[in-house]
């Protein structure tokens, strides 16, 4: 026994699910430049084809994961704005917030979505869901200006701000370099404080 899974296991889309763990977890012990379709394969016990079926290069299946973590970041964000109970101003910190922890509890995803190799291969349906978390954040900005708060201000100035501000944050939060820095990955308290000050100093 050489504790591979053998591939009667697998059946129709359980394969596919298979190879995204995998994946990430390969990405997470040893970075995204060792991952290989014949790698996964071997890893998993199946035949060096098996990927193929589902994946036709590494392009591709980095994508998928890609958009996998979008879909998740995107379904969040429009829960968040879809809330009766806050107000348009709430509804930009709690999407902030959840990008932040999104990002930290899958640095995997929020890595590959900005990894320039990825995006470049991106198929449609992943920049899809990445213009309409951005559209959704500049309107959900839009609608917190005509409420008042920094409303003599243009839009996208402000929509450019956020952005910056929360994706700085989301890059301390996730990526392990900055654990140095900080020595150790910040508390959600710590984030939930900082993105305080960050409205707080934009308002």
């Amino acid at each position: 026994m050489n504790g591979k899974r053998k591939s009667s296991t697998y059946h129709h889309g359980d394969l596919r699910e298979e190879l995204i763990k995998e994946a990430i977890a390969t990405i997470e012990r040893t970075g995204v430049e060792a991952l290989s379709l014949r790698g996964l394969a071997r890893e998993i016990g199946v035949s060096h084809s098996a990927p193929m079926r589902h994946f036709p290069s590494r392009s591709a299946l980095l994508s998928a994961i890609a958009q996998h973590g979008v879909d998740a970041l995107l379904g969040s964000a429009s829960k968040h704005v879809g809330r009766s109970d806050l107000t348009n101003l709430e509804k930009l910190r709690e999407m902030a917030k959840g990008y932040v922890t999104w990002a930290t509890l899958n640095p995997v995803h929020h890595m590959l979505v900005r990894n320039q190799d990825v995006m470049r291969h991106a198929d449609e349906s992943l920049r899809d869901q990445l213009n309409a978390y951005a559209r959704l954040h500049e309107q959900t900005i839009a609608k917190a200006q005509a409420e008042g708060w920094r409303s003599d201000e243009p839009t996208r100035a402000v929509f450019l701000q956020l952005t910056a501000q929360t994706a700085g944050l989301a890059l301390v939060a996730s990526d392990p370099i900055y654990e140095t820095v900080f020595q150790g990955r910040p508390s959600s308290q710590e984030i939930t404080s900082a993105l305080s000050a960050c409205f707080a100093e934009v308002s």
